[in-house]
């Protein structure tokens, strides 16, 4: 079985060979690109986005917001590369530059996970009542109304 990273380096190559190339006004598309991390609790996705500065690599999460919160779509950018940047190097070293950004974005998102100890499952923090409950055990459980 292959290791998270070389299955990102193989998504960055395809992708790659796409979309990415040295002319950044070639490229501008204007939909993030998604990796889904499949086999990890809810599988989230990570993404890379090209905009007019360079690359941007982060992920979409739910977040609360009101008085009464309800669930709002969100995205969360977590680094990026400009283009200058990734200009000024080879095709190898450009791919090398995106795989270590896209596994930092991963591991920033799988660390927001922890293991609900009613049900057991992973839930990312916008999905916790608190720390070790998810909101469907809250309500059972604790007695939470939503």
């Amino acid at each position: 079985m292959k290791s998270l990273k070389a299955k990102v380096n193989d998504w960055i190559v395809s992708i790659y060979e796409d979309y990415l190339t040295n002319n950044h006004e070639n490229i501008m598309i204007r939909n993030p690109i998604y990796f889904k991390l499949d086999g990890f609790a809810d599988e989230p996705e990570v993404y890379i986005l090209a905009t007019d500065e360079g690359l941007e690599f982060g992920y979409e999460a739910t977040f609360w917001d009101g008085y009464m919160p309800a669930p709002l779509p969100g995205i969360f950018k977590k680094h990026s590369s400009s283009w200058q940047e990734l200009q000024s190097l080879s095709t190898a070293e450009q791919q090398e530059i995106i795989l270590k950004r896209v596994m930092k974005t991963i591991n920033s998102r799988k660390r927001q996970y922890r293991k609900c100890l009613f049900c057991g499952e992973h839930v990312a923090a916008e999905h916790r009542f608190n720390n070790d409950t998810c909101h469907g055990c809250a309500s059972a459980y604790l007695g939470v109304v939503y």
